[in-house]
């Protein structure tokens, strides 16, 4: 599993939700996300608990503000400084986590200190932004430092002590070369770990001088939170449905000096936002941690300053935006710049308006949704961009290979020449559930597409061969081309139905590390409609036997009756023609996940689930502690509550096989076939290769 750092800035909301769509995307491919941040949890209340985990620290200051968001400069300074000053501190504090987690890459929006920890560590890092903090220090610091001239007063930074050494000071190449050079020991050093990046994915509302301080960028689309449905936010509040809805929001960085009782009385319709003691009837005061995406959608008006998250959110989704922009701060040029080709705007100067003065602004616009090219969300386009320039920095000749089993989609990425496993996930799909007809229903046929989709996209952007191996339900669905050629058609990947004899094959060379010279050894994949056993001491032609069942079978067959399906599992595992005891090995899914539980390990520690023995103690115990409904202890450890009734299964099932095999473990293998399919292929090709 690939574990990716992202370090947010600690400034306002903004940085935080982007990132917070880009971890979402991440996270669809299987990647755990570290994010490191002091703003509030509820910004990512919505991502995945399984795939990541947030860190409450800073590791930048971004700029202070004072009211109305204006900026405060000289507090800007001393925050820097003093950040400065704690570099060598806060640097032995991150290396040590990153190389703790064994992260494998680092995303920043956008601290630039970051770019010392990689070089530590040895991995790449990549910003993702439409500013750089060079740009912003340059600009406000020259006001300063010339405000100071004004009155009189000059304030020397030469002495200043940058812990961890100073840049070089040949990057004295600013977009404002009035900077004095009392200030270039700072500004040179944040230009200098700007440029240590291994890229730069530059987002809309930028321009060249907001990027300059990057050697290069890949320009991208908006980068924005965005979801799948959103709520009626009418019929939340039980409002008619052709209710006028403006909505005013100023971020997460202070607040703006504003006439909400004036705004209320020349609005005709409802007005939302966080600010508390309006009496106005129209007014609906709602929690800065509600859903601000729902609230964005269902608005006709968004009243807010100008800033990027708010601008991405509010223009993919065609609203119209009355925005003021801040005082003094770089950034709006080229937020507003950013806005050229959106008609649906309006820029007001300031927010101190009288009821007749918005009476007038709102009988002069006409607010309309629109949509265009320019202003769609690209989240999944720029996760596929970040995960393409990461593979290819590997310099890895690289293999893609799905397995479409009966209730799960196993993923492994693999570099072909290291014969090493790059990446793994799974999903969830339930394909063979409710199997009828020896058919596959429409209706599982487009749940499953929809699933497994978002992980064929971000691997459609890896430069990979690409195969899918098809097994369990697949291979007695009539309809199954029905999939395999969507997958074709739509993601050019290679699709199989691979034969039970084919599986055991895969299966061996996933587990056959474990082969003993001293015992028989076992192999067994129990999967979702068949089950297979590979004799792991049969090295040159591969030798097994497959059951015809598997859990999902047994759970539609016997739907929850335990003791007809564990006296159906024992018969079959006799009549197997397995005559000694053998050392067991269990692969793939059901045993990782099974151990998973046992063990209660985390989603993102599961390779340390590898090499560990399931005892016949310990399945009983978990049984007991299911039947008496204590399953909520267990519940973390599970990737989904529905998984139950399967774990239930699972537990009769291998206690049956201890039984069968007479032994008192099964050593758990997280491999599965398509780990097995990558180390055969990458034999195979080497083979030829040699000949």
């Amino acid at each position: 599993m690939l574990k990716f750092a992202l370090y947010v800035s600690n400034h306002g909301f903004g940085h935080s939700t982007r990132i917070c769509a880009l971890a979402e995307e991440l996270i669809h491919y299987g990647v755990f996300c570290h994010i490191i941040t002091t703003k509030p949890a509820f910004l990512f209340q919505d991502l995945n608990p399984h795939y990541f985990v947030l860190h409450k620290r800073a590791i930048d200051v971004g700029v202070k503000h004072s009211e109305n968001l204006t900026v405060d400069i000289k507090r800007t300074i001393n925050s820097l400084l003093e950040l400065l000053s704690k570099r060598n501190e806060i640097m032995e504090r991150e290396i040590e986590f990153l190389r703790r987690e064994k992260i494998d890459c680092i995303i920043a929006d956008i601290p630039f200190l970051v770019s010392d920890f990689a070089a530590y560590c040895h991995i790449p890092v990549f910003a993702v932004t439409n500013f750089e903090w060079h740009f912003i220090y340059s600009s406000i610091l020259v006001e300063e430092e010339n405000t100071e001239k004004e009155n009189g007063i000059v304030t020397n930074y030469n002495n200043l002590e940058l812990s961890g050494g100073a840049a070089s000071p040949g990057y004295t190449n600013f977009s404002t070369p009035e900077v004095a050079n009392s200030l270039k020991p700072v500004l040179n050093l944040i230009w200098s770990l700007y440029q240590r990046f291994d890229g730069c994915f530059r987002l809309p509302f930028s321009t060249d001088e907001s990027m300059s301080a990057f050697k290069d960028y890949i320009s991208c689309g908006l980068l924005g939170r965005k979801k799948d449905k959103y709520k009626d936010i009418r019929l939340q509040y039980n409002l008619p449905k052709e209710t006028p809805i403006l909505l005013v929001m100023f971020g997460g960085e202070g607040t703006m000096e504003l006439n909400y009782e004036a705004l209320c009385s020349a609005y005709q319709g409802i007005v939302i936002s966080t600010q508390a003691g309006i009496k106005a009837k129209n007014h609906i005061q709602v929690s800065m941690d509600d859903d601000f995406p729902d609230f964005i959608y269902n608005a006709d008006i968004i009243l807010c300053k100008s800033g990027y998250s708010t601008l991405a959110e509010a223009v993919q989704a065609g609203k119209f935006i009355i925005y003021c922009p801040r005082p003094n701060y770089p950034e709006e040029k080229a937020l507003i710049a950013g806005l050229k080709n959106y008609t649906n705007c309006l820029q007001i100067d300031t927010l101190q308006l009288s009821a007749g003065q918005w009476k007038a602004i709102f009988e002069d616009i006409k607010p309309r949704k629109i949509r265009t090219k320019t202003y769609k969300n690209c989240n999944t386009e720029i996760a596929g961009l970040v995960l393409k320039k990461y593979t290819q920095l590997q310099n890895r000749r690289l293999l893609s290979v799905f397995d479409l089993g009966s209730n799960n989609l196993n993923y492994v990425l693999f570099d072909l020449e290291r014969r090493q496993i790059v990446h793994q996930t799974q999903l969830t799909t339930a394909l063979g559930i409710a199997f009828k007809h020896n058919k596959i229903s429409e209706k599982r046929l487009t749940s499953v597409k929809q699933i497994i989709s978002k992980l064929l996209q971000l691997d459609s952007y890896l430069e990979s061969e690409k195969v899918l191996l098809a097994t369990g339900v697949m291979r007695f669905a009539l309809n199954a081309n029905l999939l395999t050629d969507w997958i074709t058609d739509k993601y050019n990947i290679k699709c199989r139905i691979i034969s039970s004899q084919e599986e055991i094959r895969y299966a061996y060379f996933s587990a056959r590390q474990y082969k003993s010279g001293e015992e028989a050894t076992l192999a067994i994949d129990i999967g979702g409609f068949s089950t297979e056993f590979i004799n792991l001491d049969k090295e040159k032609k591969q030798q097994g036997n497959s059951l015809p069942f598997g859990l999902l079978t047994l759970l539609n067959d016997f739907n929850g009756d335990s003791d007809t399906a564990d006296h159906f599992i024992r018969q079959k595992l006799n009549d197997l023609p397995y005559k000694s005891s053998y050392r067991l090995v269990g692969i793939g899914l059901t045993y990782t996940y099974l151990a998973g539980v046992i063990f209660r390990c985390s989603y993102n520690e599961r390779e340390k689930l590898e090499g560990k023995t399931i005892t016949k103690k310990q399945l009983q115990e978990l049984s007991h502690s299911l039947e008496v409904r204590d399953e909520q202890r267990y519940l973390p450890f599970l990737l989904e509550e529905s998984y139950l009734p399967i774990l239930k299964l699972s537990i009769a099932f291998n206690i049956s096989l201890l039984d069968r095999f007479e032994t008192s473990e099964i050593i758990v293998c997280n491999s599965g076939i398509a780990v097995g399919y990558a180390y055969w292929y990458s034999s195979k090709q080497r083979s030829k290769a040699q000949k």
